[in-house]
């Protein structure tokens, strides 16, 4: 039987094919390793970023952002947002937030980030390690902010310094949770202390902080579904408290609106009495008894028309 050219080709070809298809192949592999290289990155998962790219903010009118730390993972983001503060107790105050869902690709990312579960004994080794030689207690009140309960310990640092570690775990609940939606987790820590602070004000940070990153869509909601609306909210009867409008009375036309005005007190004038020679008036006596008064008492004025004369005579008209 003829050999065909189809099975001629790989007689002729023999090794000489062979070592024209190694070439090739170490050729592509060569290019290919070239097209995947991600470029220079910093040989360490931290970074530092704008203060406008921090996921979390704290509590208005308290401490000032200094700087963020941006660590990025295959599965996560975090961040320590570095705030400012008057205490001489060492450590630095931060905000951390550790925000679980899908990442945009990093030159040189970090791995993947453990989700770790709150729990009391690491709590108390976050505690030794963020305030070394101190002692904080835990606080056994239920307390919840707008996301929900958090936990905190309090207690005293450097000279008159007050200390609180606060955390917290954002999550839905696991009846909402399924493969395509609520899978995202944020979590929560705050260290901070502060010159004179007391437990109430260092409390009030873990209340005012606000989140104001995450990821896009339903399946990385970790706040779960919305509580339902309250019914009482617009509806009802109306309510209504008694005011003062402040607004003075108008007269309306061909009406005149009555006004009070305040008449001052008359006192009363003594009465006088005139007796029927000489005209002379009889002011009664300071005791103001006419009947009780006695010549003694009696005060004679003379009239005016009266004139007295060289001889002393009194005429009158």
């Amino acid at each position: 039987m003829e050999d065909s050219e189809t099975i001629r080709f790989p007689r002729l070809g023999g090794p000489f094919l062979g070592k024209v298809l190694l070439m090739g192949a170490v050729t592509a592999m060569a290019a290919a390793g070239c097209a995947a290289r991600p470029g220079v990155g910093i040989a360490t998962m931290s970074a530092m970023v704008p203060a406008s790219s921090a996921l979390v903010l704290p509590a208005p009118g308290t401490s000032s952002i200094v700087s963020v730390v941006q660590r990025q993972y295959t599965n996560a983001v975090e961040q320590q947002v570095v705030l400012s503060t008057s205490a001489t107790t060492s450590g630095q105050n931060f905000l951390g937030i550790q925000a679980f869902g899908p990442v945009e690709t990093a030159a040189m990312p970090g791995g993947t980030l453990a989700y770790r579960p709150v729990r009391h004994s690491a709590i108390l080794s976050e505690i030794r390690t963020y305030f070394p030689g101190r002692t904080l207690a835990i606080s056994t009140n239920f307390v919840r902010n707008g996301y929900g309960p958090f936990g905190y310990a309090y207690g005293r640092g450097a000279g008159n310094d007050g200390c609180l570690y606060g955390w917290q775990q954002i999550r839905s609940d696991e009846a909402d949770r399924n493969r395509l939606d609520s899978l995202g987790m944020i979590q929560i820590r705050l260290r901070v202390c502060e010159a004179g602070a007391s437990e109430k004000d260092l409390v009030e940070l873990m209340y005012g902080y606000t989140i104001v990153g995450g990821f896009a869509g339903a399946t990385w909601n970790p706040y779960g579904k919305p509580a339902p609306v309250d019914q009482e909210i617009g509806g009802g009867a109306p309510l209504r408290v008694p005011l003062d409008d402040g607004k003075a009375a108008k007269e309306e036309p061909g009406q005149r609106v009555a006004r009070t005005r305040a008449v001052p007190e008359k006192k009363p004038v003594p009465r006088t009495e005139t007796t029927g020679t000489g005209g002379a008036v009889i002011v009664p006596s300071p005791s103001g008894d006419d009947a009780t008064a006695t010549a003694a008492d009696t005060v004679v004025v003379p009239s005016p028309v009266c004139v007295t004369g060289a001889s002393g005579a009194a005429t009158c008209n």
